[in-house]
């Protein structure tokens, strides 16, 4: 062979090698990357038509029904996949925890959070895990918890005087009760006293809630965002969300930085009274301390604020509210409980905290797991976001993928729970599942290391709310009422679509026991 005809040769062979290597290779790599499987979509908006007027943890999880437990939809430019089983959640929150440890930046984190400056929303590094410790060792620790239970106690005992004061033929609005008892305690134990713009305060919160639920237009279409964020309204609502934040918070900084320069002038020392002390007035002292690690910056104070007042409101008043629901529907379950309450305290005028903790109430804790697991606070965990590409179990999950758990779904999967739809407290005795996020059937403060931090805080406050209503209070429907109507409202947090009205009838304390 001559040696034109040789390069020729191998001229061609490398032309061939060009063409036929992207085809090869796409052929060979295919059945390894497909992406998980999904419903049809369309046009530019992909698979939103199957998310409106539903609800979302009802619609995803009769789409994986049919799709399986790990799918995939398109939400306008946004891949979200959604994983609605024991062993899917599994492998999104602990085996490849660190690939989903990040949050999708939203556009409510940048304006209400200060750039994404919270726990919940910030992104995955440094500044959020030296954040997460300063939470857990000093805001949400069991001991700092502790120190603010004659608050819950104080709520808790007013309401029971409202409660009696009502009469017997009032029926008692118990959501509303519980909204107002979660927020009187969050404001206590933030600021120190409920604040004068309170209810403009509050409403600015849920109205800032709801806008950073990921699920609006302008967060569904990066590219387009600025610009759909002004036509949609959905900035001009955000930046009014954080006008009100923002300007309360700032004064009740200031406010709470005057009292300490007061205090040290006075020579009392701000340690003087630190059983007082609010979760402002920590962190405060946090900033001025300072060797934490990151800039504890008065934005940080705020953002942080901001999500012990969303987490610890609205999800345990709907907890609550699902709660005494379900024992409404179920009298043996009620009955049961308020047995154990009852003989626990035997005719004691007031129960505090400290005799919850001296006494064995097994059947309360019992009851709590079962409502969280029916009707968990976020049934749609807090959306994560893919870090890089992900293989899970042959599918591959593209980097920038918005992921998603459907833990009200696997709280209800028939494969991880007999009788799935019944409320039986009693199918988590002798049972080694707890809230701590390593059983994945069970999720109601999720899982892997950004599971919610506020277990040590939540728990005391259902467990009190529950045991008051139940030891001094026998509760009935109203009249012409037949049963509990359990219909969810439309929106993510899955609450009671009706108000829960019930009727008091005080319990009498044996006069024999005092």
């Amino acid at each position: 062979m001559d040696d034109k005809l040789l390069y020729q040769t191998l001229l061609l062979a490398i032309l061939a090698m060009a063409l036929i290597r992207p085809i090869l290779k796409l052929f060979l790599i295919r059945p390894k990357a497909r992406l998980p499987p999904g419903p049809w979509k369309l046009p530019v908006i992909g698979n939103m038509h199957h998310l409106v007027n539903v609800l979302p943890h009802r619609a995803l999880r009769d789409l994986a029904r049919v799709h399986g437990p790990l799918m995939m939809l398109q939400l306008g430019e946004t891949p979200l996949v959604v994983a609605s089983s024991r062993e899917m959640a599994r492998k999104v929150l602990k085996t490849h925890d660190a690939s989903f440890a990040t949050r999708p930046k939203l556009l409510g984190g940048e304006i209400v959070l200060y750039g994404w400056s919270d726990i919940t929303f910030s992104p995955s590094g440094e500044y959020w895990r030296k954040l997460r410790q300063l939470c857990a060792a000093e805001i949400l620790s069991p001991k700092r918890v502790l120190t603010f239970r004659h608050i819950r106690e104080q709520e808790m005992a007013s309401e029971v005087d409202r409660i009696r004061a009502a009469g017997l033929s009032t029926p008692v609005d118990l959501s509303a009760m519980f909204h107002n008892i979660a927020n009187s305690i969050v404001a206590r134990a933030s600021f120190g006293n409920v604040q004068r713009n309170a209810d403009e305060f509050l409403s600015a919160l849920k109205t800032g809630v709801i806008l950073t639920s990921g699920f609006k237009i302008p967060d569904l279409f990066p590219t387009w965002r600025p610009m759909l964020a002004v036509v949609t309204g959905m900035r001009r609502a955000l930046e009014e969300v954080h006008r009100t934040v923002d300007t309360t918070l700032e004064e009740i900084i200031r406010e709470r930085k005057g009292v300490r320069v007061e205090k040290a002038r006075s020579g009392g020392g701000v340690a003087a009274e630190a059983e007082e002390e609010n979760l402002v007035d920590i962190l405060i002292g946090l900033q001025d301390g300072g060797g934490l690690g990151f800039n504890l910056n008065e934005n940080t104070i705020k953002a942080v604020i901001f999500d012990m007042f969303t987490a610890g409101t609205g999800t345990l008043a709907s907890a609550l509210s699902w709660g005494m629901s379900e024992l409404m529907r179920n009298k043996r379950v009620m009955n049961k409980l308020q047995g154990e309450i009852r003989q626990a305290f035997h005719g004691k005028v007031t129960v505090t905290e400290a005799d919850l903790q001296s006494s064995s109430l097994p059947y309360l804790k019992l009851v709590i797991k079962e409502t969280l697991r029916l009707h968990p606070p976020a049934p749609l965990l807090v959306p994560r976001e893919s870090i890089d590409e992900c293989e899970i179990e042959d599918y591959m999950v593209p980097a920038k993928s918005r992921v998603i758990v459907n833990a009200w779904a696997i709280g209800r999967d028939p494969k991880c729970w007999e009788d799935a739809e019944e409320f039986k407290p009693e199918r988590f005795e002798n049972s080694t599942i707890e809230f701590h996020g390593n059983s994945y059937e069970y999720l109601p403060f999720g899982g892997g290391r950004r599971m919610c931090p506020g277990i040590a805080y939540s728990i005391p406050f259902l467990e009190i709310v529950l045991v008051q209503l139940l030891y001094h209070f026998n509760w009935l429907l109203p009249d012409g009422v037949p049963e509990v109507d359990m219909a969810e409202a439309p929106g993510l947090g899955v609450r009671r679509k009706s108000p829960l009205l019930l009727c008091a009838t005080p319990f009498a304390i044996p006069e024999s026991m005092f």
